[in-house]
């Protein structure tokens, strides 16, 4: 046995000696070659056998800090400040070193480095915390990109000499342009406690030896272009309070084993492959506080043990293949403040106990197979800020109780079942920004209450059965940007006060039974880009030159589409009661993309 740790030394001595001399040939002065070759012998053993040999000497780190100085471009980084002089290493910018002078730690995140990872950081024996990662990034299923203008941009393999680092506590490499895979030697790490190599294209699979990491607290390894499974020896770092997978190529199972980390706060594994149930395990998870596993494969039932994550805020299932009924021991989690479950095949009725998640602010229930009625116990969440419960098959009336939800921005109802008339109470809220009730079967007339919604930009009531005239209260709405009464029984002529929308970008009057003048008051709204009105009883245009030209030079109206002049006929003229629908039946609305996406029931 000791032949053969003999021989794996003496392998890493001759693979460190090389890359050594390759990087720090340069730097030796003439006269001092006898010096400079004992001093790459003591830094490759010191990498290869590092339990075997004393602690390097202070001149052995000063030459590894120059290579690591020389391999990744020193002279262009944002920050060098004393590197290459002879000021002791503790003062040389993002070093820091202990009472002996020994090297501790090696900050340089945001630092413009770039090249690659010399192996020769493997001798820094003494070192506690690595960081060459960046603060700040974006990614995107196309990949990633640091935010700072001095980020770095390092490249090339993660050492497998960086396992050789006994007391190495962090280690951040996050946000670069690594690849070749995790090296499973950082399973070496016993002392890890952070471990971050997010945002890089390291491709490969999760090495299993990264479950020896029993005292890790944090394993990032999201948007990293990893495959394979999952290891169950995850499960065993007891100590983990946070593991984020989130957006590989990840397949098989969610392994039942995770669920014995029980210190986990945060788990993402969202944006994967990964096929089969939500094992029922992870409901003994009693700290976790954040359960994402969103945009995955995942099938079957939900399991009722999630009801038990008693601390959990975050719970985000949305874009699987989940069948089957909301549990209604969700209602169970008092601290929940996001549930998003849509984009499933959930059936069943919506759990009135979901009313005691008193905490929730966001409530995403869309795209499924939901029946019944909305639960009226959904008033009971007054912290509600954004509620979408659209594309299912919902019947029976809107509960008056939403009235009771004054913090709500957000409230899509649409494609839906709904009947009976619009709920006067939701004119209290006051708070509310996006209310879409679109596609369904509402009745009667517009609540004039509506018109208290003063923070209101988007209400779409697209294709009901409204009946009555438009209240006039609807000019009140100053922050409106998009109106959209298209498809609906609305009689009488169109209120002047709309006049007064001066923030409106889309109006659709169309497919009513409206008559009348258009008011010259519209003339007003200079915002407006799109506006369509056809397949109106009796609706016609002033003859007023003004309004004339206004209505012509708005962007996208409907007149041109049914072959007649941009003047179009006016009141009076034959042809007046036939202006025509847009192309396909709902006006586009230029630079109004967000109100766009919610119009398709985004959300």
């Amino acid at each position: 046995m000791q032949q053969q740790s003999d021989v794996s030394c003496e392998i890493a001595h001759q693979e460190v000696v090389e890359s050594y001399m390759t990087v720090a040939r340069p730097m030796i002065k003439p006269g001092a070659l006898v010096g400079s070759f004992a001093l790459v012998a003591v830094l490759s053993i010191g990498v290869a056998c590092a339990q075997e040999l004393p602690s390097p000497t202070e001149s052995s780190e000063r030459a590894t800090l120059e290579a690591l100085y020389n391999a990744t471009h020193g002279t262009n980084w944002a920050n060098n400040t004393n590197w290459l002089s002879d000021r002791p290493l503790g003062e040389w910018h993002g070093i820091t070193t202990d009472a002996n002078g020994r090297v501790t730690e090696l900050n340089l995140p945001d630092n413009q480095l770039s090249g690659s990872i010399p192996p020769h950081l493997g001798g820094l024996t003494h070192l506690l915390v690595v960081d060459l990662g960046n603060d700040y990034g974006t990614c995107d299923p196309g990949g990633c990109e640091p935010s700072s203008a001095t980020a770095n941009r390092l490249s090339g393999e993660i050492p497998s000499a960086l396992g050789n680092l006994p007391n190495l506590q962090d280690l951040n490499l996050n946000h670069n342009e690594l690849s070749g895979g995790i090296p499973a030697q950082l399973g070496n790490l016993s002392n890890l406690r952070s471990l971050d190599l997010y945002g890089n294209p390291l491709g490969g699979t999760i090495p299993s030896q990264l479950g020896n990491l029993v005292n890790l607290r944090e394993l990032d390894l999201g948007y990293s272009q990893l495959k394979g499974s999952i290891p169950s020896e995850l499960g065993d770092l007891t100590n983990l309070e946070r593991l984020d997978l989130y957006g590989n190529a990840l397949d098989g199972t969610i392994p039942g084993q995770l669920g014995n980390l029980t210190g986990l706060r945060k788990l993402d594994i969202g944006y994967n492959q990964l096929k089969g149930s939500i094992p029922s395990e992870l409901g003994n998870l009693a700290n976790l506080q954040t359960l994402h596993l969103s945009d995955n494969q995942l099938s079957g039932g939900m399991s009722p043990e999630l009801g038990n994550l008693a601390n959990l805020q975050r719970l985000d299932l949305s874009h699987n293949q989940l069948s089957g009924e909301i549990p209604p021991e969700l209602g169970n989690l008092a601290n929940l403040e996001q549930l998003n479950l849509k984009s499933n095949q959930l059936g069943s009725e919506i759990p009135p106990g979901l009313g005691g998640c008193v905490n929730l602010e966001v409530l995403w229930l869309s795209f499924n197979q939901l029946s019944g009625e909305i639960p009226p116990e959904l008033g009971n969440l007054v912290n509600l800020r954004s509620l979408s419960l659209s594309g299912n098959q919902l019947g029976g009336e809107i509960p008056p109780e939403l009235g009771n939800l004054i913090n709500l921005h957000s409230l899509s109802l649409s494609e839906n079942q709904l009947a009976g008339g619009i709920p006067p109470e939701l004119g209290n809220l006051v708070n509310l920004q996006s209310l879409i009730p679109r596609g369904n079967q509402l009745s009667g007339e517009i609540p004039p209450e509506l018109g208290n919604l003063v923070n209101l930009e988007q209400l779409d009531l697209f294709q009901n059965q409204l009946s009555g005239e438009i209240p006039p209260e609807m000019g009140n709405l100053a922050n409106l940007r998009l109106l959209i009464l298209r498809g609906n029984q609305l009689s009488g002529e169109i209120p002047p006060e709309l006049g007064n929308l001066a923030s409106l970008v889309g109006l659709d009057l169309s497919s009513n039974q409206l008559t009348g003048s258009l008011p010259p008051s519209l003339a007003q709204l200079t915002a407006l880009k799109d506006f369509a009105f056809g397949y109106n009883s009796g609706l016609c245009a002033s003859t007023d030159a003004a309004f004339q030209r206004w209505l012509a030079a708005i962007p996208n109206n409907n007149l041109p589409r049914v072959g007649v002049t941009p003047l179009g006929p006016n009141c009076g003229a034959a042809g007046a009661n036939d202006y025509g629908p847009d192309d396909d039946g709902l006006i586009e609305i230029a630079n109004l993309a967000p109100f766009n996406a919610a119009r398709a029931g985004a959300g």
